[in-house]
């Protein structure tokens, strides 16, 4: 209790609460009961030799009887306390009122004995409303706080989950972009320099464009021209693609890598040697801030059901979507279809409905 009193008094800013709260409440109770005696003089006399029992009992009760008690449920044993106390209190205020007050400003009230229970329960009543509005004040305070503080945590939790989703995206984009350039150095192929060229634009990218929360589409989208680009590189004629953008995408803004997971995993199953007709479809389009995009391609995934297999190649869009989750809750819809000849992804977004745009980047 000392040491919380010291971090209280060190705080200039919550002294002067304390005394803006006390300066009102006794303001106040003089002038609603000056007016009933007619006797403002009287009232703020009272006032002044009651005021420190007063502030003794309510300090009490918040720093000890709610922290210890009341905020732990001991409701019970919080009752008793806060009687108890009052009663203390009162019986201390009547020793203060034989001993100064009625001496000094009300002789008259000399005639009766020190503890006489009538007035030590008028003196409790008495006390009693600036002790509940006090305690109610605190208990507010401390509820709206935990409340703030749950609040925070959750914000913390969500950051800490879409850094790490983000954070995974990279190095699973990364792995698939060296395995293209490594089956190229295998062929010694001569395209190899130029996917080197583009794949070292696609890491400044990741490391430099994702450091923002978002990025403008027409990056993003141009990304996704690079990653094709890698791509066919790597399939020659056999692959057969189709890229088409509609609207204006000069003005939109997304989270970075936010699409491109869909557009990778076209590729990855979507290009197998058993297939005769391997191709990959996407069309982006944006409308009123509505964007829409459409992923499909030749199913090339054999039906493989060991659990190393379906992780693999579920990770990306699980993650992708969860970062949708978050980023957008309710203002994107997706849809995924799967085939035993095509696999489609639909996904529409309203890009200007990102729920948390100022969340720290990975």
């Amino acid at each position: 209790m000392v040491r919380i009193l010291q971090k209280y008094e060190s705080t200039p800013q919550r002294i002067a609460w304390h005394a803006l709260f006390w300066v009102s409440y006794a303001a106040m109770y003089v002038l609603i009961y000056g007016s009933f005696s007619d006797s403002y003089l009287q009232e703020f006399r009272w006032m002044i030799t009651s005021l420190p029992t007063k502030m003794m009992v309510v300090y009490f009760t918040l720093y000890y009887i709610i922290p210890r008690f009341f905020l732990e449920k001991k409701y019970v044993a919080a009752t008793l306390i806060s009687i108890g106390s009052m009663l203390l209190i009162s019986v201390l205020q009547r020793v203060i009122d034989m001993e100064i007050y009625y001496p000094l400003f009300n002789p008259r009230g000399l005639g009766d004995t020190y503890f006489y229970l009538p007035k030590i329960l008028k003196i409790a009543l008495g006390i009693y409303p600036v002790v509940a509005l006090a305690s109610f004040i605190k208990i507010t305070k401390h509820f709206y706080n935990e409340e703030k503080k749950s609040k925070e945590y959750q914000q913390q939790k969500l950051v800490a989950e879409l850094n790490f989703l983000k954070g995974q995206v990279h190095p699973h984009f990364l792995f698939n972009t060296l395995n293209n350039l490594y089956a190229l150095t295998l062929k010694k192929s001569d395209a190899s320099p130029e996917v080197v060229l583009k794949l070292s634009d696609l890491l400044s990218f990741m490391l430099y464009e994702c450091n923002s929360p978002t990025v403008p589409l027409s990056k993003e989208l141009k990304l996704i021209e690079d990653y094709i680009s890698l791509e066919k590189i790597r399939y020659d004629d056999r692959l057969r693609t189709t890229y088409e953008v509609e609207g204006d995408i000069s003005s939109g803004q997304i989270p970075p890598m936010l699409l491109l997971p869909f557009v990778e995993n076209a590729f990855k199953h979507g290009t197998s040697d058993s297939l005769d007709n391997v191709w990959v479809e996407i069309h982006v389009a944006l409308r009123n801030n509505e964007l829409r995009l459409s992923v499909m391609n030749s199913n090339g995934i054999e039906k493989q059901h060991t659990p190393e297999f379906e992780y693999q190649q579920g990770i990306g869009l699980k993650n992708v979507t969860r970062r949708l989750e978050l980023l957008y809750s309710n203002h994107f819809d997706l849809a995924i279809r799967d085939t035993d000849e095509m696999y489609s992804v639909q996904l529409t977004l309203q890009i200007d409905k990102l729920e948390r745009p100022n969340f720290p980047p990975a």
